[in-house]
């Protein structure tokens, strides 16, 4: 009996220890949507989505490095066979060479579509759960 009882804490802990590991993997999710990137982005343009001409470009590193980690962790809801509008904006993530690393679309106003946000990724045919309010003031 004292073998049996052996075998079954040592195979509780073995139980507890890895479903400990499953849930610190879990909350280390990542889209990689950058890549190795991620570090490098220095600007984004804003673009008019519809127009394709620029509107802005965002230099602060206070508002771009935060907003890169919120997407790269972000979670997403499908939107392949869905019939979208477009956005109002083209977000194009920059290096400072200019290189484009990433685009995302942006919605002024926030959508619910199996999650709740307002950047919208082509590449993966899903909206982020991305809230963060982008104050884009046009250029003249």
């Amino acid at each position: 009996m004292n073998l049996k009882t052996n075998f079954i804490h040592k195979l509780f802990r073995l139980s507890f220890v890895s479903l400990f590991f499953v849930m610190v993997l879990a909350g280390c999710r990542s889209n990689d949507l950058f890549g190795d990137e991620s570090e490098n982005v220095s600007s984004i343009e804003v673009r008019d989505y519809d127009a394709n001409e620029l509107v802005t470009v965002i230099t602060d590193p206070q508002i771009i490095e935060p907003l890169v980690e919120e997407l790269e962790h972000a979670y997403t809801g499908s939107t392949a066979n869905m019939d979208l509008m477009n956005p109002e904006y083209l977000l194009l993530f920059l290096d400072s060479d200019d290189h484009i690393i990433q685009e995302f679309g942006y919605y002024i106003e926030e959508l619910s579509l199996g999650v709740v946000g307002r950047y919208h990724s082509r590449e993966l045919g899903a909206l982020l759960s991305v809230t963060t309010e982008l104050h884009i003031e046009e250029t003249e």
